[in-house]
């Protein structure tokens, strides 16, 4: 299936409102989604979602011959699989752009960084090392994979053990983890990928959703690109350990510099609360509790990982005022559940398609209200 384009006049609106100050789902320019992470029942298995953005990663390892070149470190790869799942412009078993873009930048963040310690996972020297592979599925696409990717990947090394491992004369024995506790993978620092969308009159905002990437990497009908993308790799020391840019150029250097102080607070907070989540993680297995990925799934969701509803948050909205207006409002019994009908309020909401609603504004002076469209409207 194609890609869904959007529309000149959604573009244009997309454009208005983030000049403006603003931004479709409410946040500030500095505001990130929610981060969650849940893990798996084996070591190094989690599941990352910022936002409706969701990304599973999992850790395997295998005893490999190593290289000619680095023959006491061991291996790291990474792979990304996009599939339909994500979104329907994907091919199942087809690499794409994209697929190979983020293949790039992982290995560019935690290869070229030297986060891990390779020579750790070497057993003999010029025999037998570790080779680790981490695999990422996207489970849903709703802009940032990048940064979601990024979490992911780290998230699921530092939560790894691999098994340990004896050498007895020419003999390797590889313990089971009943046998011998797993041996974590040793990691120098922590390294996060963070996403900036950048809009013409250098505008930056930070964690943009599809929409905002497909806007900003858009171009107008002179053929020139507005904006771009722009991702920053920086650990919890502030060290830069990746900056890479697409689309348009940059022609003024402060919107780097504030990209570059806004990762390095984001990051520091992303490290901490994964840092904390493993060790959380950790006291819940000493416990023995059972752990999986049935916490994330619930009654709504049980076939679908997307969004249930749209909610848009618009600016000279205050709630008080529409408690006020409730509060003062005549109402009438009716039927025999005596169910209470408050007056109808200057905008009426009406159902129309599933997960959609509309707006029917009266005459009067227009004003900014926040709107969620339930899938199961009550037509009554």
């Amino acid at each position: 299936m194609r890609e869904q384009f959007l529309s000149n006049c959604e573009k244009n609106f997309i454009k208005k409102i983030i000049l403006e100050g603003h931004r479709l789902d409410g946040r500030n320019y500095d505001e990130s989604r929610k981060l969650d992470i849940c893990f798996g029942s084996e070591y190094g298995s989690c599941i990352v979602s910022i936002g409706e953005t969701k990304v599973l990663a999992q850790v395997s390892c295998e005893v490999v011959q190593p290289k000619q070149i680095r023959p006491n470190e061991g291996i790291l790869y990474i792979n990304v699989e996009i599939s339909p799942m994500a979104a329907p412009q994907f091919e199942a078993n087809r690499q794409t752009d994209l697929t190979v873009y983020l293949n790039r930048l992982l290995e560019k963040c935690y290869k070229d960084s030297k986060c891990i310690d390779l020579e750790s996972l070497c057993i003999v020297v010029e025999e037998k090392v570790w080779s680790l592979r981490v695999d990422l599925k996207i489970l849903n696409h709703e802009g940032n994979l990048i940064e979601c990717s990024s979490i992911a990947t780290l998230v699921s090394l530092a939560h790894f053990k691999r098994p340990d491992v004896t050498r007895s004369g020419e003999s390797v024995i590889i313990h089971t983890l009943a046998e011998n506790d797993p041996i974590p993978t040793v990691l120098y620092h922590y390294p996060v990928c963070l996403t900036f969308a950048i809009f013409q009159n250098n505008v930056l905002i930070s964690d943009p959703s599809y929409i905002e990437e497909t806007v900003c990497t858009s171009t107008t009908e002179d053929g020139n690109t507005i904006g771009g993308l722009l991702v920053v790799g920086m650990n919890q020391y502030k060290e830069i350990c990746l900056l890479n840019h697409t689309e348009a150029a940059i022609h003024n250097s402060n919107i780097v510099h504030r990209a570059i102080q806004s990762a390095a607070e984001r990051s520091k907070s992303v490290v901490d609360l994964i840092k904390a989540e493993i060790i959380r993680d950790d006291n819940l297995r000493q416990k023995r509790t059972k752990i999986n990925f049935s916490d994330i799934i619930t009654t709504n969701h049980v076939q679908s990982l997307s969004m249930k509803d749209l909610k848009i948050c618009l600016k000279n909205y205050n709630i008080n005022d529409i408690k006020m207006e409730e509060d003062n409002s005549p109402t009438e019994i009716l039927d025999d559940k005596q169910d209470i009908k408050p007056e109808k309020s200057k905008y009426d909401v009406v159902a129309s398609l599933p997960q959609t609603a509309e707006i029917k504004a009266k005459e009067g002076a227009s004003t900014w209200i926040e709107i969620s469209s339930e899938s199961d409207v009550d037509s009554s």
